[in-house]
C-alpha cells in the first residue's frame, strides 16, 4: 500500500504544532515556569512523540512491511531506511514519552527544558525525509 500523503501531512502538522508550543513554553528559564507550564511541556512532548510515532508506524507498516514492537524500534528501523543518522535522539524521545506517561520515576523538568531548548534538528530531519518519501 502506498504512503498516505494526507495522513503524513496531518501528522507532520501535529509535530510542528507541538514543537512550536514547546519552543514557546521553554522560551523562559525553567526556574520561572509555573506548574501549568511544566505540565504543558510534558503534555506537548507526549503529543510530539505520538505524532512522530504515528508517522513512523505508517511508513513501517505500509511502505517497508515492518512490524516494530516499540516506538524506539520503529524510529531506529525507519530512520535507517530513510538515511536519518540521528535516530538515537528519536529513540530517546520515545523513552521520555514512556517516562512521562507511565511515571516510572520522578521527572526532571529542567532536563526536559534544556533538551527542548537545545534543538529539534533530528525531528526536523526525520519529518523532512518522511515528506520527501510521501511526495515521491
Amino acid at each position: 500500500m502506498p504512503v498516505d500523503v494526507d495522513f503524513v501531512d496531518s501528522r507532520v502538522n501535529d509535530v510542528l504544532e507541538a514543537m512550536g508550543e514547546l519552543r514557546r513554553i521553554t522560551s523562559k528559564d525553567s526556574s520561572g515556569m509555573s506548574v501549568d507550564e511544566r505540565y504543558s511541556m510534558r503534555y506537548n512532548v507526549i503529543v510530539l512523540v505520538e505524532a512522530l510515532a504515528s508517522l513512523c508506524l505508517h511508513l513501517a507498516l505500509e511502505h517497508y512491511g515492518l512490524k516494530p514492537r516499540s516506538y524506539a524500534e520503529c524510529f531506529r528501523e525507519v530512520s535507517q531506511r530513510l538515511g536519518v543518522r540521528c535516530y538515537r535522539d528519536l529513540e530517546g524521545l520515545a523513552r521520555l514519552r514512556n517516562l512521562l506517561v507511565h511515571k516510572y520515576w520522578v521527572i526532571r523538568d529542567e532536563l526536559i527544558h534544556a533538551n527542548i531548548r537545545r534543538d529539534f534538528r533530528c525531528v526536523e530531519e526525520f519529518i523532512g525525509r518522511v515528506r520527501e518519501l510521501a511526495r515521491g
